[in-house]
């Protein structure tokens, strides 16, 4: 792989910090140094981009291939095979990567389908992110409906059957399901569904390989438990109540507010498109959404980037950099911070902060090249749209340009 060596104007680092002026050397697809110097090495490939922005690559820790973001039904997975869903996925896995999303994770899908789409991607027939997969969702029995995949489980150790099982076949991280759903016809969303005892049980056997927990968890019986069980990451998590962000501090559990499927279906629900179960529970729960996000911000809990991606209204591609801003404008959020939460601490929540998130040294080289004259710490909301992401760079690459 030939050297790279990029002259940046600015560069956001993706721990809060900034650096100006500088050259990033990408050698076999990594970082090999950083400095103010701006010398070319020889024979290396000059990229100057003086006056541009570079950051690193967005990593969007929640979304689901085998959906497809603009079908206001969920279900309308179960009119498709297997085949189709994986051929389908791959092309929205070439969205994320357009948008600038250079990792994402597959935060539960049908049979071998996300494993299928990563496979496809790792080997180089689809053009996407690097990309992770949980495998099925770890649920009770009918705790969802048929559509999603799951693997249902009841009692701690038929969950530590269920997680050993998602881990074996591949797994990079475990999702598990706290409580009921609002895409779920046949649960109610605050209703809680695995016990402590039972989410205790899957995380204990993921850590065990290195690997994190997530947990979908509505309500504040569902967050404390899911808190108090060691899970890594707890997702949605709304209402984001006094008590569950205390714990979530105290245990230094990462969260996830996916705001921007929210936020979208709001804008639709007088159309008629939207299952009449879905628009009823999420007008129970959108109210009480921005005032729990904005206190776990105040709170200083860390904030992790996921969209829900391929849920009714929430696109591949530019619903990751909405996540950013509604991140600032509904939760005060600085755009510094908010660019952490889609790079360093998204990196932490999928267990790969060791070389990815930031761009630092001896991590790989995933970088973004914005459009002249654009500053994210000043219009964050820029990004979603896809031109104003000038190049992006996977594992030293540069597999977007425009």
């Amino acid at each position: 792989m030939k050297e790279i060596l990029l002259k940046a104007g600015t560069v956001i680092i993706g721990d809060g910090s900034v650096e100006n002026d500088v050259s990033i050397l990408i050698q076999g697809g990594k970082i090999a140094k950083i400095s103010s110097e701006t010398a070319s090495v020889s024979g290396s490939e000059v990229l100057d981009f003086s006056d541009r922005v570079i950051l690193p690559g967005i990593i969007d820790t929640h979304v689901h291939v085998c959906h497809d973001g603009t079908n206001p039904d969920p279900a309308e997975i179960k009119k498709h095979s297997d085949e189709y869903l994986a051929i389908r996925g791959a092309k929205f896995a070439e969205q994320l990567l357009n948008a600038g999303v250079t990792t994402a994770g597959d935060a539960a899908g049908r049979s071998e389908v996300p494993f299928a789409v990563r496979s496809a991607i790792k080997e180089g027939y689809v053009n996407g992110p690097r990309l992770l997969v949980c495998g099925r969702m770890i649920t009770i029995s009918a705790g969802r409906g048929a559509y999603g995949g799951s693997n249902e489980a009841n009692g701690p150790d038929d969950v530590r059957r269920a997680t050993r099982e998602e881990l074996g076949r591949g797994a990079d991280f475990i999702k598990l399901a706290a409580t009921g759903a609002i895409s779920s016809e046949s649960t109610e969303s605050f209703t809680t569904q695995f016990n402590q005892d039972e989410l205790q049980a899957a995380t204990e056997e993921a850590h065990k390989l290195g690997k994190k927990t997530h947990a979908h968890a509505y309500g504040e019986p569902g967050g404390v438990n899911t808190v108090l069980a060691g899970v890594d990451v707890i997702v949605h998590g709304h209402p984001m109540t006094k008590k569950t962000i205390e714990l979530a501090k105290k245990h230094g559990t990462q969260f996830m507010p996916t705001l921007t499927t929210y936020y979208e279906s709001l804008q639709h629900h007088d159309e008629g498109q939207l299952p009449e179960y879905m628009v009823r529970k999420e007008k129970e729960l959108f109210p009480l959404i921005e005032g729990g996000f904005r206190n776990a911000v105040k709170a200083g809990l860390e904030i992790v980037l996921g969209t829900d991606s391929g849920m009714p209204y929430t696109p591949f591609g530019p619903s990751s950099m909405e996540e950013m801003e509604l991140m600032v404008r509904l939760g005060g959020m600085s755009e510094m911070d908010a660019i952490v939460a889609g790079t360093k601490d998204a990196a932490k929540a999928l267990s790969i902060d060791k070389y990815v998130g930031t761009i630092e040294v001896g991590k790989s080289a995933d970088l973004l090249v914005l459009e002249s004259g654009l500053d994210p710490l000043k219009d964050l909301a820029r990004l979603q749209t896809p031109e104003s992401v000038e190049m992006v760079i996977l594992e030293g690459k540069p597999v977007i340009k425009r």
